[in-house]
C-alpha cells in the first residue's frame, strides 16, 4: 500500500489511524485545552496576583456583557459558531479520508426515551453524590432539600432557556460524544484500552477550568459512564447526546434539576 492509498483510501475507512486521531483531536479540542489549562493555572497563582487578575477579568467580562446585553444568548454564540466550523472541518476531513459514517449509530427509535431516562437518572444521582464528596458540593440528600422536589419544575426551566442556549447545548453534546464515543470507537479494537485512557485525558483536559476535582469527575466518571452505556448497552449515540445536552443546559445533578427554584 502506497502513501496515497493511506491518505486517500479508495475503500471505505472503517478504522481511524493514529494520525487521524491526532489531527481530529487538535481540530476539535486544541483551542479548548489551551484555554482551559491557562484558566486552571491562573487559579494556582499567589493570592494577590490571582486577585488582581480576577478584578481585571471581571472588568473585561462586564464590558463585554455590556456590549452584548441586547443580543439574547450572546454568551453562547461565539462557541456555537466556532464549534460548528470545527465540526464542518472534521466532516470534510472524514469525507476526504472516505470514512464510513454508517458504523456510528445515531438512530431515532422507541428505545431512545427509556434509554435516555435511565442514563439521565444514573448520571444525575451519581453527580449529586460525587460533587458532594469530592468537590465540596451542596448536600441534596437532606430532608429539606428533597422536600423541594417537583417533577413538573423541569418544564418552566426548559422553556426559560433561550433558543441559542438549547441549540448550543445540543451541538456541544454531539460535538463531544461524536468524537469520544463515535470516532474514537472506530479505532482498531486491539488499541481500545490506550484509546480509552487517551480519551479520558482529553475529556478531562478541557474541563480543568471548572477546577481539577470537577474535571476529573467529568473526564473519568462521566466519560466511563457514557462509554460503558454506549458500547455495552445502548449502542446508539442519540440517547447519550441528549443526556449530555441536559447536563449542559442545567448541570448534571438530578435532584438539583428536579427542585423548585
Amino acid at each position: 500500500m502506497n502513501i496515497r492509498d493511506i491518505i486517500l483510501p479508495r475503500e471505505k475507512t472503517k478504522n481511524l489511524r493514529w494520525f487521524d486521531v491526532v489531527i481530529i483531536t487538535l481540530i476539535l479540542f486544541g483551542k479548548f485545552i489551551v484555554i482551559s489549562t491557562q484558566m486552571y493555572l491562573d487559579t494556582l497563582k499567589p493570592a494577590v496576583e490571582a486577585a488582581a487578575t480576577a478584578v481585571t477579568e471581571v472588568a473585561t467580562e462586564v464590558a463585554e456583557a455590556t456590549t452584548e446585553v441586547s443580543s439574547e444568548g450572546a454568551a453562547y454564540s461565539s462557541n456555537l459558531s466556532f464549534q460548528a466550523k470545527m465540526l464542518a472541518i472534521v466532516f470534510i476531513y472524514l469525507f476526504i479520508r472516505n470514512f464510513d459514517f454508517k458504523q456510528i449509530p445515531f438512530k431515532l427509535n422507541l428505545k431512545v426515551i427509556p434509554q435516555y431516562l435511565v442514563l439521565f437518572i444514573i448520571m444525575g444521582l451519581s453527580a449529586d453524590i460525587l460533587y458532594m464528596i469530592f468537590d465540596n458540593g451542596y448536600n441534596y440528600f437532606t430532608a429539606e432539600s428533597l422536600s423541594h422536589i417537583d417533577l413538573t419544575s423541569v418544564i418552566p426551566k426548559f422553556t426559560a432557556l433561550s433558543g441559542v442556549a438549547i441549540i448550543y447545548s445540543l451541538l456541544n453534546a454531539f460535538y463531544e460524544e461524536f468524537y469520544f464515543l463515535g470516532l474514537l470507537g472506530t479505532v482498531n479494537q486491539k488499541y481500545k484500552w490506550p484509546v480509552l485512557v487517551f480519551s479520558t485525558i482529553i475529556r478531562t483536559s478541557f474541563h480543568t477550568y471548572q477546577g481539577m476535582a470537577s474535571a476529573l469527575i467529568i473526564g473519568i466518571f462521566f466519560g466511563l459512564l457514557y462509554y460503558v452505556a454506549y458500547r455495552k448497552f445502548i449502542k446508539n449515540l442519540l440517547p447519550v447526546v441528549l443526556v449530555h445536552s441536559m447536563a449542559d443546559m442545567f448541570g448534571s445533578g438530578l435532584i438539583y434539576i428536579l427542585q423548585r427554584w
